[in-house]
């Protein structure tokens, strides 16, 4: 099976699919405790009310729902793009890549692999893609999808960065939606990850209870139509079976903002849509038919498991990857150990 994971930037799944939340209790509230260090501030006195809707802001998800499974997912605070992405692709916590920020300051993901690298390592000859409005995904700071300029130079691992922000995300959207449809349906890689900022920007701009945010919420779902479509024909003509996976890495408040521990700010979500069979979870990761929560970096090792992706073990003596200098007091001439 192939992968095709759609990264969208701060969703809010009750605005894009509002009819998700009241099906299942598990998307209530978090089902672990955040990190008081990162606690929200008390709210504005003018925050704006979220308007009632019934209806959904991106249809395409929600086809994707209804054909196929929707898990809850709470995120870990800080609530904010870099250690959100991190946490989700690479399967390890704040504590293991060590990104907080979106600085990256100080961070561990060279040894913390992203998703399409396991699967490279589990098989070299995989092809893999990835697309991505935030450059920081792909080429500056982390970046959390390896490089792995190897696999770049016999083609097997594409990265694409748009240059287009002349309408800020909008406009780079648009080219990572035109450059990923052409290589999933020309090319079909084993395993892609697309991206799209521009529910995060008009976030940050208008606040999640404006017009503007549902309107980008619709015009990044239409990105995620043209990339459903372009592996649908590769279904339907060559018979292939793809797996498509879209989640995000937190929500917005309705003032705008994020990167605290509010309940819609945690809250994100894994839509899971197969072509030729409904997606069927473990049963460890149901609770009386429905899909109970995942912690953030529980999303990669669940891809792995549905994707049939094993791999290796090492079990040594000694701590792995521990730097531990010797005294420095010299040799101590003791004829064994003098070589």
């Amino acid at each position: 099976m192939k992968l095709l994971l759609i990264g969208l930037d701060g969703v809010r799944i009750d605005v894009a699919v509002p009819s998700v939340i009241p099906r299942n209790p598990a998307f209530a509230e978090p089902h672990h405790p955040g990190d008081p260090r990162f606690a929200a501030e008390p709210a504005p006195a003018d925050r704006p009310e979220m308007p009632p809707t019934t209806s959904p802001a991106a249809p395409t998800l929600a086809r994707l729902v209804a054909g196929g499974v929707i898990a809850p997912v709470w995120m870990t605070p800080p609530t904010d793009s870099g250690p959100g992405w991190s946490n989700l692709l690479t399967g390890t916590t704040h504590e293991q890549n060590n990104v907080w920020r979106n600085e990256f300051v100080g961070h561990r993901l060279a040894e913390c692999p992203d998703v399409l690298s396991r699967i490279f390592f589990a098989d070299p000859r995989a092809r893999t893609y990835a697309a991505a409005t935030w450059e920081a995904l792909l080429g500056s700071f982390g970046p959390v999808i390896q490089r792995r300029i190897d696999q770049q130079r016999t083609g097997q691992h594409k990265l694409f960065v748009p240059h287009d922000f002349t309408r800020g995300c909008v406009s780079a959207d648009i080219e990572v939606r035109s450059h990923a449809c052409q290589v999933l349906n020309h090319e079909g890689p084993d395993a892609a990850f697309v991206y799209f900022e521009g529910v995060d920007e008009a976030g940050h701009r208008h606040g999640a209870a404006s017009p503007g945010y549902r309107n980008a919420i619709g015009e990044v779902d239409e990105h995620v139509r043209a990339l459903v479509k372009a592996v649908a024909e590769r279904h339907e003509a060559l018979g292939e079976r793809w797996l498509v996976a879209v989640t995000t890495d937190h929500g917005h408040n309705p003032e705008g903002g994020h990167g605290g521990d509010e309940i819609d700010v945690r809250r994100s979500f894994l839509i899971l849509h197969a072509f030729d069979a409904p997606v069927k979870l473990p049963a460890r990761l149901l609770a009386d038919g429905l899909p109970k929560a995942l912690y953030s970096h529980e999303v990669t090792p669940l891809l792995l498991e549905l994707l049939g992706v094993t791999g290796g073990s090492w079990h040594p003596e000694h701590e792995v990857g521990l730097a531990v200098d010797i005294p420095s007091v010299g040799p101590t001439g003791n004829p064994p150990f003098e070589w």
